[in-house]
């Protein structure tokens, strides 16, 4: 890629030169960004092999027990038995010993963005960064024991190149539960048009797919929506609140109840669940009127009442909290003195906990540059004001409304939990600031907001796959479901932290050192 000469412009050529090559380069999975990504040591290499893993300490999610000295038999990436005994391998079995070891099933992030690589800012020439980000997504997540993650909404060339690949083993991962893009209205949330962000958008969108739907009108709403749910979309992502989150926005269009109607009647035939961002009452409202099937996102602007937690348990409606976003987009940068509405104890804690942690993020939660490029972005809320920013082509998230969530969510979120209303866990991951892999982080949120360990790891596992539908195929240790897990030195029942560093992940009976690198 051609560089900007020495008056720091680059001519109509070289940008169009610039645009087209970032195009090409992130749409092809064989090109650069791959060489500096690491991988894990495979223990075991037995295609075809059954595998018997002894001396496991294997903690039932749902009672909360720990099943000492267990065995875990796998054949052909299924779990065949959790059994007492300790084989002796024969007939070409593989025997692996996990040294009393503790094994919770792959945990699920139920809420993030794989093809988007948290960056607050787009940069032309940092393709090769991006694109590489955009790999090393899947291996962080997988990394921190992520053995499934629910993509919210994608560039969805992009996400079928990775899915593809991972399926290949070419490249580490979790399996990938998609929606493909947003759906929504023409300027609705997520309100950033590509044009917005760069002139040359238009050149990339075919090589990396276009997260947005955006309709005008009923009919280009189903024909897009069909286009949007085939090959193997498994729900349906929408938004449901009429505020922006971003600094300089207001307003934005929302759906007509005949649009919810349509994309209703067309989820139903297909089997396809609902799930809504919402921030506001607003969207709870209009969530629970038209009976999506999850949630997303917490509440900035209201505490809910007994009997608004009430009719959402009553209509089954789960939600996936992401409580960690409004930590991480509450920006303390965006005040030279924080306003007392936001001074509370539990605020305090969680940011002394945000500073700490973007102060220690290293090479192996984020590249970079693209750390470095975050950090420097934060002081923009000083230097143009939030409600400048969108202008200045600065989209930052509204801190406001994240301190909001912050006050509020907690409290509407245990009421939940005593409402007995299905909560999972995710990340949001891919928006700015938030780094993939870094599901441990939302589960010691939980922790402090007053959910026990087990909850946690509830939320984490079987209440995700309840979420995704897929309960019957992970989510628990048993047998008939895929041999998805995750172990650990300590056991995260008495310490969730444990949950931070696996030392093995398996995926489908392939059993990776998480520790080592090839």
């Amino acid at each position: 890629m051609e560089k900007p000469d020495a008056t720091g412009f680059m001519n109509r050529r070289q940008l169009l030169q610039s645009a087209a090559a970032s195009a090409l380069l992130i749409s092809f999975p064989g090109t650069g960004g791959c060489s500096s990504l690491p991988k894990y040591r495979q223990v075991i290499a037995g295609e075809g092999k059954a595998l018997i893993l002894i001396n496991g300490q294997v903690i039932d999610v749902v009672s909360g027990d720990v099943q000492r000295g267990k065995t875990i038999v796998i054949r052909n990436g299924v779990i065949e038995a959790v059994t007492d005994e300790a084989p002796v391998a024969q007939n070409g079995q593989l025997v692996y010993d996990l040294k009393y070891q503790y094994v919770i099933p792959g945990l699920i992030d139920a809420h993030c963005h794989t093809t988007l690589t948290s960056e607050s800012r787009f940069d032309l020439f940092g393709a090769l960064t991006t694109y590489g980000q955009i790999k090393r997504n899947y291996f962080q997540q997988f990394a921190h024991g992520v053995t499934t993650v629910r993509d919210m909404g994608a560039m969805p060339k992009l996400l079928s190149d990775a899915i593809r690949m991972i399926e290949r083993h070419e490249l580490i991962g979790p399996r990938v539960i998609y929606c493909n893009a947003f759906t929504n209205l023409y300027r609705s949330h997520p309100d950033i048009d590509p044009g917005d962000v760069s002139i040359f958008s238009g050149m990339a969108i075919p090589f990396i797919g276009n997260p947005n739907l955006w309709f005008k009108d009923t009919d280009e709403l189903k024909k897009k929506m069909a286009q949007n749910s085939a090959g193997g979309a498994s729900f349906i992502k929408l938004t449901m609140d009429s505020q922006s989150v971003m600094c300089g926005l207001g307003k934005i269009p929302v759906y007509a109840d005949e649009h919810l109607h349509i994309i209703r009647e067309f989820a139903r035939e297909r089997n396809l669940s609902m799930a809504g961002h919402v921030h506001t009452k607003f969207g709870f409202d209009r969530a629970v009127q038209h009976g999506l099937d999850s949630i997303e996102h917490s509440l900035g602007d209201a505490r809910l009442s007994d009997e608004e937690v009430l009719g959402m348990a009553k209509k089954q409606i789960a939600i996936v909290p992401t409580m960690i976003v409004a930590q991480m987009l509450a920006a303390e940068e965006a005040y030279a003195e924080l306003p007392p509405l936001y001074r509370t104890d539990f605020i305090a804690a969680e940011m002394a906990d945000r500073r700490q942690y973007l102060k220690s993020c290293t090479d192996q939660d984020i590249d970079p540059d693209i750390h470095r490029a975050n950090m420097a972005s934060l002081i923009n809320f000083q230097k143009y004001g939030c409600e400048n920013l969108y202008r200045q082509g600065k989209f930052m998230a509204r801190p406001d409304l994240y301190f909001s969530i912050l006050l509020h969510g907690p409290a509407n979120l245990m009421k939940m939990k005593q409402a007995g209303i299905l909560i999972g866990c995710g990340t949001d991951s891919g928006v700015p600031y938030l780094y993939h892999g870094t599901l441990w982080r939302e589960m010691e949120m939980l922790s402090r907001i007053g959910f026990t360990n087990k909850e946690i790891l509830q939320c984490a596992t079987i209440n995700n796959a309840r979420i995704l539908r897929l309960a019957d195929k992970i989510g628990t240790i048993e047998k008939g479901k895929f041999a998805d897990l995750a172990v650990f030195k300590k056991n995260p029942l008495e310490k969730i932290e444990a949950c931070r560093s696996p030392e093995l992940v398996i995926k489908d009976g392939r059993v990776y050192d998480v520790t080592q690198k090839t």
